[in-house]
Order: C-alpha cells, then structure tokens, then sequence
C-alpha cells in the first residue's frame, strides 16, 4: 500500500545530484594515475562515489597499491580539479527546479560530502548556487556518507524534524544515509548505480526537467512509486 508522502523542506547532495562533477573527478583521478599505468575504473569507482574526500583518498590509495599518501593524491588530484570545477555543468534542469522551490516557499538546503573549499569552487560561477542560503559541507561533520550526520544537520539549519524532509541523491552511500536519517530518498540516475542501488531509493529519476513540467510526485510522492 502506498503512503502519500508531502515534504516541508528538500535536501540535496551536490555532486551528480545538482552539478555534473563526476566526469571530472574521473579526468582528475585518471591524471594521477596515469604515471603509475593504471587505469581508474568504472568498477571501483563505484565504490567511492559519494563518501568524504579523505576517505575515498585512502580507498584508492589502498586499491591501486600508490606510493602516495592519501592528502598526496588529493594534492595532485586538486590541481586538475581546480581548474575543472568552475565550468561543471548543471544537471539538467536542476537550476529551473531550484526557482520553482523557492516560487512554491519550499525550504531547501545542500549537504555534500566536498569539503568547504572545493563546495565553494564548484559554486563559484554559478549565482544559483551561491543562492543557496543552507548548505553542510563533508568537512563540518564527524562522520562522512552513509552515516546520516549531514543530512540531519541540515534539516537542524533549515528548521525542519528529520521525517519531514525528502533527499535527492545519485549514489548508495546518499541513500544509506538519508535512510539512516529516516528520510525518503528520490535517486539521480548514473552509470555509478548498479541494480541494487537502486532498490534504496523511493524512486529513480533522470534529470529534474520532468519534475518541473509535472511537480506534483515532488511536492506529493507515493513513497512506494518508481518515478520516470
């Protein structure tokens, strides 16, 4: 049976949930790793997306057998970034959907795993983003993705109880986490999810453009229902 869910106020992750950042976390990643003759792949990428910068770091330096320290290899890695991240792409919509939150009063916030500074990189040329009056960055927490830390603190900031809020997120390790919030959870499709993935969210969706010509599985959602 479903049950008919109207959330107070939305949270979202950043990274392939509002900005098209993960490609380039890849190019970087693949920078660094080009010395070593190794290739970054799509496999255990995987297992990495979404967790806090230090330690998706250490997994990958333990992975690949580097012979870098896990702040070494997101040294090097930021070099690439810092150039990419001011011209990541928005997914599709997410700007548009943003401007129909705030038409409709419905509260929102940003809780991802980047730390402050490369948070604020990213948002940088982006007015939209630096609208975004709540926001919780990976380095102003105790414990990373898929503890439920963030996504509490947020909804603490804007004002909101826990069970009022509905997440959107691209990754397992976001969707562990507002579960464990015990916030319903609406996915951003990526290659990054497998088929089990996605049985942890309330629903799975594209991009937001289908969301801003029909808002109503937003502010209204069936909590059982695959959204399209």
């Amino acid at each position: 049976m479903s049950v008919y869910f109207e959330p107070k106020a939305i949270l979202f992750d950043l990274d392939g949930t509002l900005l098209d950042t993960e490609p380039l976390y890849t190019l970087a990643t693949q920078k660094v790793l080009d010395p070593f003759g190794i290739t970054f792949t799509l496999e255990f990428k995987r297992t990495i997306v979404g967790r806090q910068a230090l330690e998706s770091a250490a997994m990958t330096v333990e992975h690949y057998g580097l012979t870098l320290t896990p702040q070494a290899f997101l040294d090097q890695r930021a070099h690439y970034l810092n150039d990419l991240f001011p011209n990541a792409a928005a997914i599709a919509g997410a700007e548009a959907f943003l401007a129909v939150l705030t038409e409709q009063g419905i509260p929102f916030g940003i809780a991802t795993s980047s730390s402050r500074a490369l948070f604020e990189l990213k948002r940088s040329t982006k007015p939209w983003l630096q609208a975004v009056a709540i926001t919780v960055c990976g380095d102003e927490v105790e414990e990373s993705k898929p503890a439920p830390e963030i996504f509490l603190k947020t909804a603490e900031k804007i004002g909101v109880r826990r069970e009022d809020c509905l997440v959107f997120e691209d990754a397992l390790t976001g969707f562990l986490a507002a579960k464990a919030a015990g916030m319903p959870v609406i996915g951003i499709d990526s290659p990054y999810l497998l088929p089990d993935d996605r049985k942890h969210a309330q629903g799975i969706v594209r991009d937001y453009l289908s969301l801003i010509n029909n808002p109503q599985p937003v502010f209204g959602i069936a909590l059982d229902a695959d959204i399209d």
